[in-house]
């Protein structure tokens, strides 16, 4: 550093403030790796078996073994895993950005010796003290809400990949079913 032996207020908190960023920016890039648009596809393709479902439910006519229960059962997670994906990730990717300017506006202040802030307070250690403890939790609950988001979306996207070929089938054997009812009805 280009003081080196002088130390400012804040001076203490360089190094944590830094490797918070690090995270935050560790973490912007993962959400970077998860397209919205592909989540909320998911979300899209779990909502439109759903609709085919409680059409078919409805139909007392129709019978669904304890398999058919426990995969309904698996779609109904994925719904829920997915529900608010897309909106959580375009939420973390403000929260990020802002987390980002925040620590950085705030390093840039000790750096430069700043004795007051835009509103006029007093910039001492205890000001310092209080607002790298502020943004150094805040920075820790965005990288747990990251994780939170990350693994939710992934069980979400991978339970409906790996069902999605059982619900289509099951969708279209109890079509079959009701149209032979149907049919069956109309026929005699």
């Amino acid at each position: 550093w280009f003081w080196m032996g002088c130390t400012q207020p804040g001076d203490v908190h360089l190094a944590a403030l830094g490797e918070a960023e690090e995270r935050v920016e560790a973490g912007m890039d993962f959400l970077e790796q998860w397209d919205v648009d592909s989540v909320a596809a998911c979300r899209e393709r779990v909502a439109m078996r759903f609709k085919d479902l409680a059409w078919l439910m409805a139909d007392t006519t129709l019978t669904f073994s304890v398999d058919d229960g426990q995969l309904i059962g698996d779609w109904a997670r994925v719904r829920r895993y997915l529900k608010d994906g897309p909106t959580r990730l375009t939420m973390l990717k403000k929260q990020g950005t802002l987390s980002l300017a925040q620590m950085g506006n705030l390093s840039d202040a000790i750096q430069q010796g700043a004795t007051e802030d835009a509103n006029g307070t007093p910039m001492d250690e205890a000001y310092f003290d209080k607002q790298a403890a502020r943004e150094l939790k805040a920075a820790e609950q965005w990288g747990l809400a990251v994780a939170e988001t990350e693994r939710l979306i992934s069980l979400g996207i991978e339970l409906e990949a790996a069902t999605r070929a059982s619900i289509d089938s099951l969708i279209r054997v109890k079509r079959a079913e009701w149209a032979a009812t149907l049919s069956n009805e109309n026929g005699s």
